[in-house]
């Protein structure tokens, strides 16, 4: 007969599944420019940040943003205002054509960015701290190298620089001119607020 003592840590694997799942939770990776990297070589009168979003979502006329801000300081939603302004004066013309990059870059590299994330799942689950914030920086990087190649993949579809942006940048590819926005953006990794 063999004896043997036998000792029972009730609950201590669940513990640790629980707190590697929390820790699963806690941290978030951005992808974009930070407001501390957005400045511009110049007068300062736009950012690198607001030049991206211009970029993604287009510009409409001086006359129709400012009819809808008289709209919106009002109460009138954007939406509405928005809408308003189409029916009374059609659909206006842009005067720069959106030109995504966050997110057509990471959508393109998502199979790539997903296996890492997943390798920082396991980490976490492991309770393996540097192996998990080590997956969620490199899931940043390749994001955030993805958008920055974005502006000369030929996948972009950007619809071209008009004659007249040509003849002032002296180029015709959209997007790339002294490379500053380009070059701003990056990746931080940060606890969720």
């Amino acid at each position: 007969m063999v004896m043997g003592k036998v000792v029972v840590q009730k609950h201590s694997r669940r513990d640790a599944f629980k707190r590697s799942l929390e820790s699963l939770t806690r941290k978030e990776v951005y992808v974009g420019i930070p407001a501390e990297a957005s400045s511009r070589p110049g007068d300062g009168s736009i950012n690198n940040a607001e030049l991206l979003y211009i970029h993604t979502h287009g510009v409409r006329r001086k006359a129709m943003r400012d009819e809808m801000d008289a709209m919106m300081n009002m109460g009138m939603k954007y939406s509405q205002a928005h809408t308003l302004y189409i029916r009374e004066h059609g659909s206006p013309m842009m005067s720069i054509p959106p030109r995504p990059v966050l997110q057509p870059a990471i959508e393109d590299r998502k199979p790539e960015i997903s296996m890492v994330l997943a390798d920082a799942g396991r980490a976490a689950l492991l309770n393996d701290v540097a192996v998990y914030e080590a997956n969620l920086n490199k899931a940043g990087m390749v994001a955030a190298s993805a958008a920055q190649g974005w502006f000369e993949n030929p996948q972009n579809d950007w619809p071209p620089n008009s004659p007249r942006t040509i003849r002032r940048k002296g180029s015709d590819q959209p997007l790339v001119d002294t490379g500053e926005m380009r070059k701003a953006i990056t990746y931080i990794v940060r606890d969720k607020p």
